[in-house]
């Protein structure tokens, strides 16, 4: 059951876009993200903000904002990451759903440019952009882009650049509502990619937006769910699953028939990194994640068995990161 904070000041026309910020025990960052959307110069938005059943201090730091645009649900029970996602956007009443984890934040402009790209473009569902890295305090470490200029591809041409990789950042993404209808929501059988998951079956339907401008950071920090996944291996074990079923959906449309090709170098890449996932976490001493990567990545490309890097990390994971980092540096020019 959700109890509704804020609610008597729910706006009864509409807004052109939603934000959805789901947290869970994300309250050090949770303030800023919420600045970071009331301080945009676009104003036609609500802002949803669902609490998942934090044990945080996340309560009084919502306390703390009283604006007319903002909605605080709290859930009694925690629904885990994909039931957050897809509650929290269950609640939005936009013609645009903005999905902004609670520890990432917009940058100037970043409504504006979003609403003028799906406005101008009605057959693109996703748009997405390149993002600054920020680090646990907020200092920008890095930047990531994905082209060098503004582009777009008609549906479902961007389904070929996600099968080799998830190239989108979570803040910088902004879809139409209706997608969620068509498409379905977030897949809860998943710890890792759940996004993943979703983009390619979005791709797969409707047409992909790319902003070269920066306008969305995304947080790398240790709290975060991406290295929690890895040490367990769920980056291997999720990330082949979720090929599994977008392949799987190629071969059962024939509008997705020319994609089938990909088939081998989609898998061989994620072989790939689910090797340099295993020579880490061997590297680290983790190394039933180690065993666990190496057994994902050589299911996906039986052929690297032929790689003597596979022997040496599966000895590692039995009698030492010795083994390993000695392998390692003979290896290095």
């Amino acid at each position: 059951m959700d109890t509704y904070l804020h609610s008597d000041n729910h706006l009864h026309t509409p807004p052109k876009i939603s934000v959805c910020i789901p947290t869970f025990n994300t309250a050090r960052y949770l303030a800023e993200a919420i600045e970071s959307v009331l301080g945009q110069t676009f104003t036609d938005y609500e802002l949803v903000v669902y609490d998942d059943a934090s044990t945080d201090e996340t309560p009084e730091v919502m306390r703390r904002f009283a604006d007319p645009r903002l909605r605080y649900v709290r859930s009694e029970h925690n629904l885990g990451q994909a039931g957050a996602w897809d509650r929290c956007v269950s609640l939005a009443s936009g013609e645009y759903v903005a999905l902004l984890h609670a520890d990432d934040v917009y940058l100037s402009g970043f409504l504006d440019q979003r609403v003028s790209v799906l406005d101008a473009n009605p057959t693109v569902g996703l748009a997405f952009g390149a993002v600054q890295l920020i680090d646990q305090n907020g200092v920008a470490t890095a930047e990531k882009q994905f082209a060098g200029c503004d582009t777009i591809w008609p549906a479902p041409q961007f389904l070929g650049t996600l099968l080799l990789d998830c190239v989108i950042y979570p803040p910088s993404v902004m879809i139409r509502r209706d997608c969620y209808r068509i498409v379905g929501g977030f897949n809860d059988a998943y710890y890792w990619g759940i996004d993943w998951d979703f983009w390619l079956r979005l791709a797969a339907n409707y047409g992909v937006a790319y902003s070269s401008r920066i306008a969305a950071a995304y947080r790398v920090h240790l709290a975060s769910a991406t290295p929690a996944a890895f040490s367990m291996a769920r980056t291997s074990s999720d990330g082949l699953e979720i090929l599994n079923q977008i392949f799987r959906k190629i071969d059962q449309t024939p509008a997705l028939s020319d994609y089938r090709i990909l088939r081998e170098p989609a898998y061989r890449t994620f072989a790939m990194r689910a090797l340099s996932a295993a020579g880490y976490t061997c590297e680290k001493g983790i190394m039933h994640a180690a065993r666990t990567h190496l057994h994902y990545a050589l299911s996906a490309a039986p052929t690297l068995r032929s790689r003597p890097t596979v022997w040496v990390i599966w000895l590692a994971s039995y009698l030492g990161s010795w083994l390993y980092r000695g392998f390692c540096s003979i290896r290095r020019p």
